[in-house]
């Protein structure tokens, strides 16, 4: 059997002929022939790059390509396929030698791959930390084999091995629930972080952060049964109590027209998160670590800063904040049935909330509930709002964007506007965001606070404003307005969508300018 860097090297050399011929085949009409040759005798020990190379010589030099073909029918071995089942059969079977000898030969015959490198040190342990070195280097096709190659390594004693396998997996999209857990746990074990180092993560936060958060959520998942949690909901939106889409914009312009006033806010596995950082008792399931990790993803997202630097006195008295805004609300929006039971990559989160509530609200039998997700409902149905909104005579909006305000004001022929500016997520990305991070909170929201002025009773606010916007929901109300927490659609009114799949539909109808 070739020593492990000259087989190494052979792989290498492989992806490298992949790499050119995938750009001759992206050039257009007009293949670069010295190109191709040379992918040719890179890769000349596998025949999948030489039956390529022939595909794309073919129109210009149907020569040649007849005897690349030729040359790769010589090589006079069984399909990468056929060799990877024997490997892993003969792995099953206990036997590595040939599961070894097998499983190379099966790389070298067909694409590279991070995903089989991982599955090759597995194997090969004493090579182990060389070849998932090298795999770093090779796309990862097969999230569930590396996931796999990182549970086999650390059931060996691999703990370096099968956390740069775990990181590798993750970032080619692994999110199985047992993987989650491993490799948490496995980056607990913070002397390993360095070794080579862990990429970032969203929005530039640790890449712990999003591996602890999510093994945090799966968690909380087994830690809260589903199906009384589901039946709580449904019956909550069989009742009197629950407003649905189709009679959500009814109550809202009855409300508008009787001058009123309301709070409308909207909870979600952002806030969830947040009250079960404020309450230990909700997350004893989780480690220390990973209850960390949670509370400092989210207030990252939302504020661009680290939830370390809060005062605790601060931050006890946000929660309280937060907490009387939702017991306060007239129109609280929730997760419905269908998310509890559907969202796997949320339920943990909104089951706590769903939990929390149950305490917090034991004061508030009337309270009236809507979907937590019913603006994005609510914008298809009617644009921009505009049944609400319309020829109104004032409107305010807090929100992280300065023209939103006048864009409704000419569009929807509104009176007089007021703008309370914010500073906005840090998913919004723009220049604002980076000058302005980490002054949210509590900078602005103090003055927000201290100077948000309702001209008369009923007067209309639109607020998104993430976790404070509950709480100025809450202060609109005390000044005897109406708040209507419309969230991320404000981000999708004015051209970004920061909330994917969902918002699409919302983006396309943007506010004229």
């Amino acid at each position: 059997m070739p020593d492990i860097e000259q087989f190494l090297t052979s792989l290498r050399a492989i992806e490298q002929a992949w790499t050119m011929l995938d750009a001759v085949a992206g050039a257009g009409d007009a293949p670069s022939i010295p190109d191709i040759e040379t992918a040719a005798r890179l890769g000349a020990g596998s025949a999948h790059v030489l039956v390529r190379a022939a595909d794309l010589i073919a129109p210009s030099d149907p020569e040649r390509a007849h005897s690349l073909l030729e040359q790769a029918v010589a090589l006079d071995a069984a399909p990468a396929p056929v060799q990877l089942a024997l490997a892993r059969s003969f792995r099953a079977r206990g036997d590595e030698a040939q599961a070894s000898l097998w499983l190379r030969g099966a790389m070298l015959r067909a694409r590279p791959d991070g995903a089989l490198l991982l599955e090759l040190a597995a194997i090969e342990r004493d090579h182990a930390r060389a070849i998932v070195d090298a795999s770093q280097a090779f796309p990862c096709r097969d999230a569930a084999t590396a996931a796999d190659a990182m549970k086999a390594l650390l059931a060996h004693g691999k703990r370096k091995e099968a956390r740069i396998a775990g990181m590798v997996a993750f970032e080619a999209g692994a999110r199985g629930e047992d993987f989650l857990i491993l490799y948490s746990d496995l980056l607990a074990d913070t002397s390993l972080h360095d070794d080579p180092p862990l990429p970032p993560g969203p929005l530039g936060m640790p890449h712990w952060w999003n591996v602890a958060t999510r093994a945090a959520q799966v968690r909380l998942g087994h830690f809260y049964p589903a199906a009384p949690l589901i039946a709580q909901t449904r019956t909550r939106e069989a009742s009197d109590r629950w407003i649905g889409n189709d009679g959500l914009g009814r109550y809202l312009k009855y409300r508008i027209d009787a001058r009123n006033p309301l709070s409308w806010i909207r909870l979600g596995d952002g806030e969830a998160r947040f009250l079960l950082h404020l309450h230990p008792e909700l997350r004893t399931t989780l480690p220390e670590r990973e209850a960390q990790a949670m509370a400092a993803q989210i207030w990252f997202a939302w504020f661009g800063q680290d939830i370390g630097e809060i005062p605790p006195a601060r931050m006890t008295a946000l929660g309280a904040r937060l907490e009387h805004a939702i017991r306060n609300a007239d129109l609280l929006g929730v997760s419905n049935a269908e998310r509890l039971a559907g969202d796997a990559a949320h339920y943990g989160f909104c089951a706590g909330l769903e939990t929390c509530l149950t305490t917090l609200l034991s004061d508030r039998p009337g309270m009236m509930f809507t979907d937590a997700l019913a603006p994005v409902a609510l914008n298809e149905q009617d644009p921009f709002l505009g049944s609400l909104l319309r020829d109104l005579d004032f409107l305010g909006v807090i929100s992280p964007h300065t023209d939103l305000a006048g864009r409704l004001q000419r569009h929807l022929n509104i009176g007089t506007v007021a703008s309370y500016d914010l500073p906005g997520e840090t998913r919004l990305a723009r220049e604002n965001e980076t000058r302005d991070r980490g002054t949210h909170f509590p900078e602005v929201y103090d003055r927000l606070l201290t100077t948000l002025s309702v001209p008369r009773p009923g007067a209309v606010f639109l607020v998104a404003g993430g976790l404070p916007g509950k709480i100025y929901c809450d202060q609109v109300r005390a000044l005897g307005g109406i708040a209507l927490d419309i969230g991320a659609l404000a981000d999708a009114w004015t051209g970004h969508n920061t909330r994917g799949p969902l918002f699409e539909t919302a983006t396309r109808q943007q506010l004229p300018a």
